[in-house]
């Protein structure tokens, strides 16, 4: 079952899920709506830690590979209120504005506004993990430290299922990527000048994902040669 950005009422230790736009969020729901347990979405709300125990958990997306997913999304995306602007710009017009320190990083009133690329690509994830800041760097490591019991990655997304449903006695069963973005080029293919511009630009966020690949991979290290041999099998099963 699932719930979307309500916060726990008579629970004991809730599951709450922090999506963070553009890191498989509605992959996620599917899976969460087959289980038996009330899981918490907060699409729209940023990480805050309850007064009682609550379960936290997310993904983290390179910021690379997730602000290229962005605007290959708006584009494609009609409802999206800034289709009509961003279809028309080059990926190098819209990494203008984010590098354009003129517009300060913080959502508009107005949804039209152009001046939400810089919410929508810089820091996001620092944003929702420290609760509400996109320079708040080490509230946001503080954060996933000390209460997320599991943070997986969009590299190793799989892995990152099989381990979240192991850890928490879940069941992903038959599955498909929703929302996938489509006819978005392979990063190989995108001006290394614009990445540079990207990852300058998300430094925060670009740590948080470094530090949060490096715990996941020893979490994977940790499984021994029979739960490492289920794990293939079930990521080739879905590959």
């Amino acid at each position: 079952m699932i719930e979307f950005d309500q916060r726990p009422l008579n629970e004991t230790n809730p599951f709450i899920y922090i999506h963070i736009p553009k890191t498989g969020g509605k992959t996620m729901w599917h899976l969460f709506e087959q289980q038996e347990e009330q899981i918490h979405v907060w699409h729209n709300r940023y990480f805050r830690k309850l007064n009682e125990p609550a379960t936290y958990i997310t993904m983290l997306r390179h910021p690379v590979d997730r602000v290229i997913s962005t605007y290959y999304y708006i584009r494609q995306y009609e409802r999206d209120p800034l289709y009509s602007k961003v279809k028309k710009m080059s990926l190098e017009q819209f990494v203008g504005w984010i590098q354009d320190e003129s517009v300060e990083n913080k959502r508009s009133k107005t949804k039209q506004d152009l001046a939400n690329i810089r919410y929508r690509t810089v820091n996001l994830s620092t944003r929702y993990l420290a609760g509400g800041s996109p320079d708040a760097f080490h509230q946001a490591k503080k954060n996933l430290k000390k209460y997320f019991s599991f943070v997986g990655v969009i590299d190793y997304y799989l892995e990152s299922l099989y381990m979240m449903q192991r850890m928490y006695g879940w069941n992903f069963r038959e599955f498909t990527k929703q929302n996938v973005t489509k006819n978005r080029p392979h990063l190989s293919k995108v001006d290394p000048k614009l990445i540079k511009v990207i990852e300058t630009y998300n430094q925060h966020d670009l740590m948080l994902y470094r530090f949060s690949k490096k715990r996941f991979n020893k979490q994977l290290e940790l499984l021994n040669e029979q739960e490492r041999y289920e794990m293939e099998n079930w990521v080739e099963q879905y590959a």
